[in-house]
Protein backbone atom coordinates (compact mmCIF):
# COMPACT_ATOMS: atom_id res chain seq x y z
CA UNK A 1 0.00 0.00 0.00
CA UNK A 2 1.44 3.45 -0.93
CA UNK A 3 2.02 5.69 1.85
CA UNK A 4 0.54 8.69 -0.09
CA UNK A 5 -2.77 6.84 0.25
CA UNK A 6 -2.48 6.27 4.39
CA UNK A 7 -2.81 7.99 7.66
CA UNK A 8 0.15 7.39 10.63
CA UNK A 9 -0.41 7.65 14.05
CA UNK A 10 1.74 6.11 16.86
CA UNK A 11 0.33 2.70 16.82
CA UNK A 12 -0.66 2.11 13.28
CA UNK A 13 -0.91 2.94 9.89
CA UNK A 14 -4.79 3.73 8.48
CA UNK A 15 -5.72 3.53 4.82
CA UNK A 16 -7.17 7.11 4.17
CA UNK A 17 -10.50 5.84 2.98
CA UNK A 18 -10.80 4.86 6.21
CA UNK A 19 -10.23 7.69 7.85
CA UNK A 20 -12.73 9.41 5.43
CA UNK A 21 -15.24 7.02 6.15
CA UNK A 22 -15.16 7.81 10.05
CA UNK A 23 -15.36 11.47 9.06
CA UNK A 24 -18.32 11.13 7.31
CA UNK A 25 -19.91 9.18 10.17
CA UNK A 26 -18.48 11.92 12.71
CA UNK A 27 -20.77 14.25 10.56
CA UNK A 28 -23.50 12.21 10.65
CA UNK A 29 -23.32 11.67 14.67
CA UNK A 30 -22.38 15.32 15.18
CA UNK A 31 -25.70 16.42 13.24
CA UNK A 32 -27.75 13.70 15.09
CA UNK A 33 -27.09 14.48 18.70
CA UNK A 34 -27.98 18.56 18.07
CA UNK A 35 -30.59 18.22 16.10
CA UNK A 36 -34.64 18.00 16.79
CA UNK A 37 -37.78 16.55 15.21
CA UNK A 38 -36.02 15.03 12.18
CA UNK A 39 -36.74 11.27 11.32
CA UNK A 40 -36.66 8.56 13.47
CA UNK A 41 -34.53 6.18 11.73
CA UNK A 42 -32.39 9.27 10.36
CA UNK A 43 -29.19 6.76 11.33
CA UNK A 44 -30.30 3.74 10.42
CA UNK A 45 -32.19 5.03 7.04
CA UNK A 46 -28.27 6.44 6.38
CA UNK A 47 -26.31 3.58 6.92
CA UNK A 48 -29.19 1.43 4.91
CA UNK A 49 -28.66 3.56 2.03
CA UNK A 50 -24.48 2.30 2.75
CA UNK A 51 -25.26 -1.03 2.37
CA UNK A 52 -27.10 -0.59 -0.59
CA UNK A 53 -24.66 1.39 -2.65
CA UNK A 54 -22.20 -1.11 -1.77
CA UNK A 55 -24.29 -4.19 -2.60
CA UNK A 56 -25.55 -3.10 -5.78
CA UNK A 57 -22.23 -1.65 -7.44
CA UNK A 58 -19.67 -3.08 -5.70
CA UNK A 59 -16.28 -1.92 -5.97
CA UNK A 60 -17.11 0.23 -9.10
CA UNK A 61 -17.58 3.18 -6.36
CA UNK A 62 -14.28 4.92 -5.12
CA UNK A 63 -14.44 4.25 -1.08
CA UNK A 64 -15.20 8.15 -0.64
CA UNK A 65 -18.41 7.92 -2.68
CA UNK A 66 -19.40 5.19 -0.67
CA UNK A 67 -18.81 7.00 2.50
CA UNK A 68 -20.71 10.35 1.43
CA UNK A 69 -24.29 8.44 0.95
CA UNK A 70 -23.70 8.40 5.33
CA UNK A 71 -24.18 12.01 5.32
CA UNK A 72 -26.90 12.59 1.87
CA UNK A 73 -29.66 14.08 4.15
CA UNK A 74 -27.05 16.32 6.11
CA UNK A 75 -26.24 17.89 3.28
CA UNK A 76 -29.58 18.04 1.78
CA UNK A 77 -30.84 19.78 5.11
CA UNK A 78 -28.14 22.09 4.77
CA UNK A 79 -28.39 22.72 0.72
CA UNK A 80 -31.63 22.27 -0.68
CA UNK A 81 -33.81 24.95 0.04
CA UNK A 82 -36.52 23.63 -2.04
CA UNK A 83 -37.01 20.46 -0.25
CA UNK A 84 -40.38 20.18 1.68
CA UNK A 85 -37.76 18.97 4.73
CA UNK A 86 -35.59 22.31 4.52
CA UNK A 87 -36.21 24.71 7.75
CA UNK A 88 -33.01 27.31 9.02
CA UNK A 89 -32.55 25.49 12.35
CA UNK A 90 -31.50 21.92 10.72
CA UNK A 91 -29.63 23.89 7.67
CA UNK A 92 -27.62 26.01 10.44
CA UNK A 93 -26.79 22.44 12.35
CA UNK A 94 -26.15 20.37 9.27
CA UNK A 95 -23.70 23.02 8.25
CA UNK A 96 -21.83 23.13 11.54
CA UNK A 97 -21.15 18.99 11.16
CA UNK A 98 -20.27 19.61 7.63
CA UNK A 99 -17.73 22.69 8.16
CA UNK A 100 -15.88 20.43 11.04
CA UNK A 101 -15.68 17.40 7.66
CA UNK A 102 -14.47 20.32 5.16
CA UNK A 103 -11.75 21.43 8.24
CA UNK A 104 -10.69 18.69 9.26
CA UNK A 105 -6.90 17.80 7.86
CA UNK A 106 -6.79 14.59 7.98
CA UNK A 107 -8.67 15.03 4.57
CA UNK A 108 -6.75 15.50 1.48
CA UNK A 109 -8.10 18.68 -0.56
CA UNK A 110 -8.69 16.04 -3.33
CA UNK A 111 -11.27 14.18 -0.54
CA UNK A 112 -12.86 17.33 0.05
CA UNK A 113 -12.91 18.81 -3.62
CA UNK A 114 -15.02 15.22 -4.16
CA UNK A 115 -17.15 15.76 -1.60
CA UNK A 116 -18.38 18.65 -2.40
CA UNK A 117 -19.36 18.22 -5.80
CA UNK A 118 -21.05 15.10 -5.14
CA UNK A 119 -23.22 16.42 -2.27
CA UNK A 120 -24.07 19.34 -4.57
CA UNK A 121 -24.97 16.99 -7.44
CA UNK A 122 -27.55 14.80 -5.27
CA UNK A 123 -29.22 18.42 -4.38
CA UNK A 124 -29.35 18.85 -7.87
CA UNK A 125 -30.61 15.38 -8.54
CA UNK A 126 -33.31 15.24 -6.23
CA UNK A 127 -34.55 18.69 -7.66
CA UNK A 128 -34.32 17.29 -10.97
CA UNK A 129 -36.01 14.30 -9.94
CA UNK A 130 -38.66 16.33 -8.48
CA UNK A 131 -39.14 18.83 -11.40
CA UNK A 132 -39.31 16.02 -13.91
CA UNK A 133 -42.47 14.39 -11.60
CA UNK A 134 -44.32 17.86 -11.67
CA UNK A 135 -43.96 18.39 -15.17
CA UNK A 136 -44.99 15.15 -16.27
CA UNK A 137 -47.86 15.31 -13.84
CA UNK A 138 -48.92 18.79 -15.48
CA UNK A 139 -48.67 16.93 -19.00
CA UNK A 140 -51.22 14.64 -17.75
CA UNK A 141 -53.29 16.83 -16.50
CA UNK A 142 -53.78 18.76 -19.27
CA UNK A 143 -53.28 15.61 -22.19
CA UNK A 144 -54.81 12.59 -20.20
CA UNK A 145 -57.84 10.78 -18.92
CA UNK A 146 -59.52 11.46 -15.67
CA UNK A 147 -57.43 9.32 -13.33
CA UNK A 148 -54.14 10.97 -14.12
CA UNK A 149 -55.83 14.53 -14.21
CA UNK A 150 -57.15 13.38 -10.63
CA UNK A 151 -53.07 12.26 -9.79
CA UNK A 152 -52.24 15.39 -10.67
CA UNK A 153 -52.38 17.37 -7.32
CA UNK A 154 -51.35 14.23 -4.97
CA UNK A 155 -47.47 14.38 -7.08
CA UNK A 156 -47.04 17.84 -7.91
CA UNK A 157 -48.27 19.37 -4.30
CA UNK A 158 -48.39 18.03 -0.24
CA UNK A 159 -51.26 16.63 -0.50
CA UNK A 160 -52.31 15.34 2.98
CA UNK A 161 -55.12 12.76 2.65
CA UNK A 162 -55.85 9.28 1.14
CA UNK A 163 -54.44 7.64 -2.35
CA UNK A 164 -57.44 5.85 -3.65
CA UNK A 165 -56.64 2.48 -5.32
CA UNK A 166 -57.35 3.50 -8.59
CA UNK A 167 -54.65 6.43 -8.29
CA UNK A 168 -52.22 3.96 -7.43
CA UNK A 169 -52.26 2.26 -10.27
CA UNK A 170 -51.64 4.77 -12.50
CA UNK A 171 -48.10 4.71 -13.63
CA UNK A 172 -46.06 8.35 -15.11
CA UNK A 173 -43.97 8.14 -18.48
CA UNK A 174 -40.52 7.60 -19.17
CA UNK A 175 -37.97 10.18 -18.32
CA UNK A 176 -37.67 12.49 -21.39
CA UNK A 177 -34.46 11.24 -23.51
CA UNK A 178 -33.51 14.94 -23.94
CA UNK A 179 -34.05 15.74 -20.26
CA UNK A 180 -32.23 12.65 -19.30
CA UNK A 181 -29.17 13.90 -21.28
CA UNK A 182 -28.69 16.96 -20.22
CA UNK A 183 -29.63 16.29 -16.37
CA UNK A 184 -27.11 13.37 -16.63
CA UNK A 185 -24.20 15.54 -18.55
CA UNK A 186 -24.06 17.95 -15.90
CA UNK A 187 -23.53 15.61 -12.69
CA UNK A 188 -21.33 12.56 -11.85
CA UNK A 189 -23.15 9.82 -11.71
CA UNK A 190 -22.08 8.45 -8.09
CA UNK A 191 -24.22 10.89 -6.71
CA UNK A 192 -26.88 9.81 -9.35
CA UNK A 193 -25.92 6.51 -7.82
CA UNK A 194 -26.54 7.36 -4.03
CA UNK A 195 -29.77 9.00 -4.81
CA UNK A 196 -30.99 5.58 -6.25
CA UNK A 197 -30.17 3.82 -3.19
CA UNK A 198 -31.89 6.51 -1.04
CA UNK A 199 -34.88 6.13 -2.85
CA UNK A 200 -35.07 2.54 -2.90
CA UNK A 201 -34.35 2.38 1.02
CA UNK A 202 -37.56 5.04 1.48
CA UNK A 203 -40.13 2.90 -0.13
CA UNK A 204 -38.53 -0.60 1.61
CA UNK A 205 -38.95 1.57 5.16
CA UNK A 206 -41.31 4.89 4.00
CA UNK A 207 -40.62 7.70 6.93
CA UNK A 208 -43.77 9.89 5.93
CA UNK A 209 -46.71 9.61 6.80
CA UNK A 210 -48.29 11.28 3.81
CA UNK A 211 -49.21 8.19 1.57
CA UNK A 212 -48.75 10.92 -1.58
CA UNK A 213 -44.80 11.10 -0.34
CA UNK A 214 -44.56 7.23 -1.27
CA UNK A 215 -46.61 7.79 -3.98
CA UNK A 216 -43.94 10.16 -5.29
CA UNK A 217 -41.26 8.12 -4.62
CA UNK A 218 -42.95 5.31 -6.45
CA UNK A 219 -43.43 7.50 -9.53
CA UNK A 220 -39.75 8.95 -9.53
CA UNK A 221 -38.06 5.30 -8.78
CA UNK A 222 -40.17 3.89 -11.90
CA UNK A 223 -39.22 6.69 -14.41
CA UNK A 224 -36.17 8.25 -13.49
CA UNK A 225 -34.32 6.75 -11.31
CA UNK A 226 -34.80 3.00 -12.63
CA UNK A 227 -34.60 3.61 -16.56
CA UNK A 228 -31.02 5.67 -16.00
CA UNK A 229 -29.58 2.77 -13.49
CA UNK A 230 -30.95 0.22 -15.93
CA UNK A 231 -28.95 2.60 -19.04
CA UNK A 232 -25.48 2.28 -17.12
CA UNK A 233 -25.73 -1.34 -16.81
CA UNK A 234 -27.05 -1.77 -13.07
CA UNK A 235 -29.55 -3.96 -14.12
CA UNK A 236 -29.68 -5.80 -10.82
CA UNK A 237 -30.06 -2.14 -9.44
CA UNK A 238 -32.86 -0.75 -11.35
CA UNK A 239 -34.97 -4.78 -11.25
CA UNK A 240 -35.06 -4.09 -7.64
CA UNK A 241 -35.96 -0.75 -7.40
CA UNK A 242 -38.84 -1.17 -9.56
CA UNK A 243 -39.64 -4.13 -7.57
CA UNK A 244 -40.20 -2.55 -4.42
CA UNK A 245 -42.31 0.36 -6.34
CA UNK A 246 -44.39 -2.09 -7.95
CA UNK A 247 -44.92 -4.09 -4.14
CA UNK A 248 -45.67 -0.27 -2.74
CA UNK A 249 -48.41 0.48 -5.27
CA UNK A 250 -50.16 -3.51 -4.47
CA UNK A 251 -49.80 -2.08 -0.98
CA UNK A 252 -51.97 0.98 -1.70
CA UNK A 253 -54.29 -1.12 -3.51
CA UNK A 254 -54.88 -3.44 -1.05
CA UNK A 255 -53.35 -6.50 -2.68
CA UNK A 256 -50.45 -7.33 -0.12
CA UNK A 257 -52.23 -10.72 -0.28
CA UNK A 258 -49.99 -11.03 -3.72
CA UNK A 259 -46.86 -9.62 -2.57
CA UNK A 260 -46.81 -12.54 0.35
CA UNK A 261 -47.75 -15.12 -2.81
CA UNK A 262 -45.03 -13.53 -4.73
CA UNK A 263 -42.46 -13.81 -1.82
CA UNK A 264 -43.88 -17.58 -1.27
CA UNK A 265 -43.22 -18.19 -4.75
CA UNK A 266 -39.71 -16.99 -5.10
CA UNK A 267 -38.35 -18.64 -1.45
CA UNK A 268 -40.05 -22.28 -2.93
CA UNK A 269 -37.24 -21.61 -6.04
CA UNK A 270 -34.88 -19.78 -3.61
CA UNK A 271 -34.83 -23.12 -1.60
CA UNK A 272 -33.76 -25.31 -4.77
CA UNK A 273 -30.94 -22.93 -5.54
CA UNK A 274 -29.60 -21.33 -8.63
CA UNK A 275 -26.68 -23.80 -8.93
CA UNK A 276 -29.22 -26.81 -8.95
CA UNK A 277 -31.01 -25.67 -11.41
CA UNK A 278 -28.70 -24.58 -13.77
CA UNK A 279 -27.16 -28.09 -13.43
CA UNK A 280 -30.39 -29.69 -13.94
CA UNK A 281 -31.03 -27.61 -17.39
CA UNK A 282 -27.73 -28.49 -19.05
CA UNK A 283 -27.24 -31.54 -17.25
CA UNK A 284 -24.10 -30.83 -15.69
CA UNK A 285 -22.92 -30.75 -11.55
CA UNK A 286 -20.19 -28.55 -11.78
CA UNK A 287 -21.84 -25.51 -13.33
CA UNK A 288 -20.32 -21.69 -12.20
CA UNK A 289 -22.98 -19.46 -10.91
CA UNK A 290 -21.88 -15.91 -9.71
CA UNK A 291 -23.95 -13.14 -8.67
CA UNK A 292 -24.47 -9.92 -9.50
CA UNK A 293 -24.64 -8.13 -6.29
CA UNK A 294 -22.90 -8.81 -2.80
CA UNK A 295 -24.31 -10.35 0.03
CA UNK A 296 -26.57 -8.28 2.90
CA UNK A 297 -23.84 -7.79 5.27
CA UNK A 298 -26.30 -8.40 8.24
CA UNK A 299 -28.37 -11.12 6.92
CA UNK A 300 -25.74 -12.48 4.88
CA UNK A 301 -28.58 -13.37 1.67
CA UNK A 302 -28.65 -11.49 -1.51
CA UNK A 303 -31.83 -9.13 -1.86
CA UNK A 304 -31.96 -9.56 -5.73
CA UNK A 305 -31.48 -13.09 -7.86
CA UNK A 306 -29.18 -11.64 -10.75
CA UNK A 307 -25.99 -13.04 -12.04
CA UNK A 308 -23.85 -14.69 -14.63
CA UNK A 309 -23.53 -18.90 -15.22
CA UNK A 310 -21.33 -21.04 -17.20
CA UNK A 311 -21.71 -24.65 -17.68
CA UNK A 312 -19.96 -27.74 -19.37
CA UNK A 313 -22.71 -29.11 -21.93
CA UNK A 314 -22.59 -32.93 -22.42
CA UNK A 315 -22.24 -32.50 -26.27
CA UNK A 316 -18.73 -30.42 -25.57
CA UNK A 317 -19.13 -27.03 -25.53
CA UNK A 318 -19.13 -24.57 -22.81
CA UNK A 319 -22.21 -22.20 -22.57
CA UNK A 320 -22.12 -18.97 -20.47
CA UNK A 321 -24.31 -15.80 -19.84
CA UNK A 322 -26.45 -14.35 -17.72
CA UNK A 323 -29.50 -15.44 -15.24
CA UNK A 324 -32.00 -13.96 -12.81
CA UNK A 325 -34.88 -15.02 -10.91
CA UNK A 326 -38.44 -12.96 -10.74
CA UNK A 327 -38.10 -9.87 -8.54
CA UNK A 328 -41.34 -10.24 -5.69
CA UNK A 329 -42.69 -6.84 -7.18
CA UNK A 330 -42.28 -8.36 -10.91
CA UNK A 331 -44.23 -11.56 -9.84
CA UNK A 332 -46.62 -9.96 -7.64
CA UNK A 333 -47.54 -7.68 -11.00
CA UNK A 334 -48.02 -10.67 -12.75
CA UNK A 335 -50.05 -12.81 -10.76
CA UNK A 336 -52.25 -9.49 -10.76
CA UNK A 337 -53.10 -9.93 -13.76
CA UNK A 338 -53.74 -13.07 -13.71
CA UNK A 339 -51.27 -14.75 -16.55
CA UNK A 340 -49.38 -17.43 -16.06
CA UNK A 341 -45.58 -16.70 -15.03
CA UNK A 342 -43.60 -18.52 -17.52
CA UNK A 343 -40.04 -17.42 -16.41
CA UNK A 344 -39.49 -17.09 -12.86
CA UNK A 345 -36.21 -18.11 -13.83
CA UNK A 346 -34.82 -16.71 -16.92
CA UNK A 347 -31.38 -17.35 -18.13
CA UNK A 348 -29.45 -15.97 -21.80
CA UNK A 349 -27.01 -17.95 -23.11
CA UNK A 350 -24.83 -15.50 -25.06
CA UNK A 351 -22.23 -16.89 -27.52
CA UNK A 352 -19.80 -15.07 -29.38
CA UNK A 353 -20.93 -15.27 -32.69
CA UNK A 354 -23.87 -16.74 -34.79
CA UNK A 355 -22.30 -20.05 -35.92
CA UNK A 356 -22.34 -20.77 -32.31
CA UNK A 357 -25.37 -19.64 -31.27
CA UNK A 358 -27.48 -21.37 -33.67
CA UNK A 359 -25.41 -24.53 -33.00
CA UNK A 360 -25.65 -23.91 -28.96
CA UNK A 361 -29.77 -23.64 -29.53
CA UNK A 362 -30.36 -26.39 -31.68
CA UNK A 363 -28.69 -29.04 -29.38
CA UNK A 364 -30.21 -27.83 -26.20
CA UNK A 365 -34.23 -27.97 -28.00
CA UNK A 366 -32.47 -32.05 -29.40
CA UNK A 367 -30.78 -32.98 -26.71
CA UNK A 368 -31.99 -31.49 -23.58
CA UNK A 369 -35.95 -30.17 -24.10
CA UNK A 370 -36.65 -34.03 -24.00
CA UNK A 371 -36.03 -33.82 -19.98
CA UNK A 372 -38.48 -31.49 -19.12
CA UNK A 373 -42.04 -30.53 -19.52
CA UNK A 374 -42.14 -27.92 -22.37
CA UNK A 375 -44.75 -25.21 -21.95
CA UNK A 376 -46.46 -22.49 -24.66
CA UNK A 377 -45.58 -18.98 -23.64
CA UNK A 378 -48.06 -16.70 -23.61
CA UNK A 379 -49.83 -15.70 -26.98
CA UNK A 380 -48.11 -18.64 -28.70
CA UNK A 381 -49.03 -22.19 -29.59
CA UNK A 382 -45.14 -23.64 -29.56
CA UNK A 383 -42.78 -23.62 -26.75
CA UNK A 384 -39.94 -23.34 -29.16
CA UNK A 385 -39.70 -19.85 -30.69
CA UNK A 386 -37.42 -18.24 -33.47
CA UNK A 387 -37.34 -14.56 -34.92
CA UNK A 388 -34.99 -12.81 -36.89
CA UNK A 389 -33.74 -11.94 -40.02
CA UNK A 390 -34.30 -14.96 -43.01
CA UNK A 391 -30.52 -15.67 -42.56
CA UNK A 392 -30.51 -16.30 -39.29
CA UNK A 393 -33.59 -18.04 -38.90
CA UNK A 394 -32.48 -20.16 -41.39
CA UNK A 395 -29.30 -20.98 -39.97
CA UNK A 396 -31.06 -21.82 -37.27
CA UNK A 397 -33.34 -24.41 -39.13
CA UNK A 398 -30.72 -25.91 -40.67
CA UNK A 399 -29.06 -26.72 -37.34
CA UNK A 400 -32.23 -27.95 -36.02
CA UNK A 401 -32.95 -30.28 -39.05
CA UNK A 402 -29.36 -31.99 -39.03
CA UNK A 403 -30.63 -32.90 -35.12
CA UNK A 404 -33.89 -34.35 -35.66
CA UNK A 405 -36.53 -31.33 -34.70
CA UNK A 406 -39.05 -30.82 -37.11
CA UNK A 407 -40.49 -27.55 -38.30
CA UNK A 408 -43.63 -28.98 -36.29
CA UNK A 409 -42.19 -28.39 -33.15
CA UNK A 410 -41.21 -24.62 -33.23
CA UNK A 411 -42.43 -21.40 -33.93
CA UNK A 412 -40.48 -18.61 -36.48
CA UNK A 413 -40.92 -15.22 -37.34
CA UNK A 414 -38.92 -14.01 -40.04
CA UNK A 415 -38.12 -9.83 -40.25
CA UNK A 416 -38.72 -9.53 -43.90
CA UNK A 417 -35.98 -7.10 -45.89
CA UNK A 418 -39.27 -4.50 -46.54
CA UNK A 419 -40.15 -4.76 -42.86
CA UNK A 420 -36.56 -3.72 -41.76
CA UNK A 421 -36.08 -1.37 -44.28
CA UNK A 422 -39.43 0.64 -42.46
CA UNK A 423 -38.33 -0.07 -39.02
CA UNK A 424 -35.10 1.13 -39.82
CA UNK A 425 -32.86 -1.80 -38.11
CA UNK A 426 -33.42 -5.38 -37.82
CA UNK A 427 -35.50 -6.77 -34.98
CA UNK A 428 -33.75 -8.86 -32.24
CA UNK A 429 -32.33 -11.74 -33.57
CA UNK A 430 -32.78 -14.40 -30.71
CA UNK A 431 -34.38 -18.27 -30.53
CA UNK A 432 -36.16 -19.07 -26.88
CA UNK A 433 -37.92 -22.36 -25.19
CA UNK A 434 -40.24 -22.68 -22.42
CA UNK A 435 -40.47 -25.36 -20.34
CA UNK A 436 -40.69 -26.96 -16.39
CA UNK A 437 -38.33 -27.66 -14.34
CA UNK A 438 -39.05 -30.38 -11.40
CA UNK A 439 -36.53 -30.56 -8.68
CA UNK A 440 -37.88 -33.00 -5.94
CA UNK A 441 -41.50 -31.76 -6.70
CA UNK A 442 -41.13 -28.15 -7.05
CA UNK A 443 -42.13 -26.78 -10.58
CA UNK A 444 -40.11 -24.23 -11.92
CA UNK A 445 -40.85 -22.63 -15.09
CA UNK A 446 -37.75 -21.44 -17.14
CA UNK A 447 -37.21 -19.32 -19.80
CA UNK A 448 -33.59 -19.61 -21.78
CA UNK A 449 -32.73 -16.86 -25.12
CA UNK A 450 -29.47 -17.83 -27.00
CA UNK A 451 -27.93 -15.13 -28.60
CA UNK A 452 -24.78 -13.29 -29.66
CA UNK A 453 -22.92 -10.77 -27.94
CA UNK A 454 -23.78 -8.37 -30.58
CA UNK A 455 -27.47 -8.86 -30.01
CA UNK A 456 -26.95 -8.37 -26.18
CA UNK A 457 -25.19 -4.75 -27.03
CA UNK A 458 -27.95 -3.66 -29.25
CA UNK A 459 -30.29 -5.02 -26.48
CA UNK A 460 -28.94 -2.94 -23.50
CA UNK A 461 -27.91 0.67 -24.97
CA UNK A 462 -28.91 0.88 -28.77
CA UNK A 463 -32.16 0.69 -31.23
CA UNK A 464 -33.63 -3.03 -29.86
CA UNK A 465 -33.18 -1.82 -25.74
CA UNK A 466 -36.43 -2.34 -23.84
CA UNK A 467 -36.61 1.36 -22.64
CA UNK A 468 -36.12 2.42 -26.50
CA UNK A 469 -38.99 0.01 -26.98
CA UNK A 470 -41.12 1.80 -23.83
CA UNK A 471 -40.10 5.20 -24.81
CA UNK A 472 -41.46 4.73 -28.49
CA UNK A 473 -44.53 3.08 -26.97
CA UNK A 474 -45.33 6.04 -24.90
CA UNK A 475 -45.15 8.15 -27.65
CA UNK A 476 -47.65 6.60 -30.08
CA UNK A 477 -44.96 4.56 -31.94
CA UNK A 478 -45.00 0.63 -32.25
CA UNK A 479 -43.98 -2.34 -34.55
CA UNK A 480 -47.87 -3.18 -35.61
CA UNK A 481 -47.96 0.67 -37.01
CA UNK A 482 -45.31 0.76 -39.27
CA UNK A 483 -47.20 0.05 -42.29
CA UNK A 484 -49.44 2.66 -41.76
CA UNK A 485 -45.97 5.82 -40.65
CA UNK A 486 -45.82 8.35 -43.23
CA UNK A 487 -42.11 9.57 -44.31
CA UNK A 488 -42.51 12.40 -41.79
CA UNK A 489 -43.33 10.05 -38.66
CA UNK A 490 -40.98 7.61 -39.68
CA UNK A 491 -38.21 10.48 -39.79
CA UNK A 492 -39.00 11.85 -36.26
CA UNK A 493 -38.87 8.18 -35.35
CA UNK A 494 -35.42 7.63 -36.42
CA UNK A 495 -34.57 10.61 -34.66
CA UNK A 496 -35.75 9.59 -31.35
CA UNK A 497 -33.51 6.19 -31.83
CA UNK A 498 -30.69 8.27 -32.53
CA UNK A 499 -31.28 10.33 -29.72
CA UNK A 500 -31.80 7.44 -27.55
CA UNK A 501 -28.49 5.65 -28.58
CA UNK A 502 -26.68 8.70 -28.04
CA UNK A 503 -28.20 9.00 -24.38
CA UNK A 504 -27.58 5.41 -23.50
CA UNK A 505 -24.43 4.91 -25.05
CA UNK A 506 -22.92 7.67 -23.03
CA UNK A 507 -24.85 6.51 -19.94
CA UNK A 508 -23.22 3.11 -20.44
CA UNK A 509 -19.81 4.69 -20.94
CA UNK A 510 -19.38 7.07 -17.93
CA UNK A 511 -19.85 3.95 -15.77
CA UNK A 512 -16.87 2.32 -17.10
CA UNK A 513 -15.02 5.95 -17.35
CA UNK A 514 -15.63 6.12 -13.46
CA UNK A 515 -14.13 2.56 -12.68
CA UNK A 516 -11.58 3.37 -15.05
CA UNK A 517 -11.05 6.63 -12.57
CA UNK A 518 -11.18 4.46 -9.69
CA UNK A 519 -8.91 1.80 -10.38
CA UNK A 520 -5.93 4.58 -11.38
CA UNK A 521 -6.44 5.48 -7.87
CA UNK A 522 -7.73 9.29 -9.07
CA UNK A 523 -10.79 10.67 -7.97
CA UNK A 524 -12.31 11.77 -11.35
CA UNK A 525 -14.87 14.39 -11.61
CA UNK A 526 -17.43 15.89 -14.10
CA UNK A 527 -15.98 19.61 -14.65
CA UNK A 528 -19.55 20.38 -15.80
CA UNK A 529 -20.81 20.27 -12.35
CA UNK A 530 -18.28 23.08 -10.93
CA UNK A 531 -21.64 24.97 -10.42
CA UNK A 532 -22.48 23.11 -8.24
CA UNK A 533 -19.39 22.69 -5.94
CA UNK A 534 -19.20 27.09 -6.30
CA UNK A 535 -22.78 27.17 -4.56
CA UNK A 536 -22.44 24.56 -2.04
CA UNK A 537 -19.48 26.04 -0.56
CA UNK A 538 -20.88 29.37 -1.03
CA UNK A 539 -24.40 28.16 0.72
CA UNK A 540 -21.88 26.62 3.83
CA UNK A 541 -19.83 29.84 4.54
CA UNK A 542 -23.79 31.86 4.28
CA UNK A 543 -24.78 29.56 7.01
CA UNK A 544 -21.45 29.66 8.88
CA UNK A 545 -21.71 33.40 8.85
CA UNK A 546 -25.12 33.09 10.77
CA UNK A 547 -23.57 31.98 14.06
Amino acid sequence: MSSENCIFNEKEIIPTEEVFHESCRKVLDSYISCTEGEREDFKDHAHRVYKIVKAYTGDDLPPEAASLSLIHDVADRMFNKKSTKYNDVWARNAADALYEFMDDENISHDQLKYSAYLLADMAEIEQSAAHHRKLMAKIAEEESNDDYRETYSLVAERHTGKVSPEQWRVAQPLLDLDHMRIEMDKINIEAFIIKGAEIMDNLQHPSSKRESAVLQDVLEAESFYAPILEAMGYEAFAAELRSVAKVRRLIGQGKEDLVESAKETQDRVLQVGMDEIADKIFGVNDGTINYAIRKDEDSSEYSTHMGEFAADTKYGNMVAGNWRIKTVGSLADKLKGGDGIMDIVGMMVISRDRETTTRDFAHFIADRLKEFRPVCARNKNRPVYIQGTEEYVNAVEQNLRELGVGSDEYLVKIDTDEKCEKRGYPIYEVSKVTFIVDIDGIEIPVEIQFLTKDERHRARIEEISHLIYKYLQSLGFSEDNLEKETTRQRVERMKIVSLAKEVLGALHKRRYDMKDSKNTGNLGLNPKSLSSEDKFIERLIDLRADN
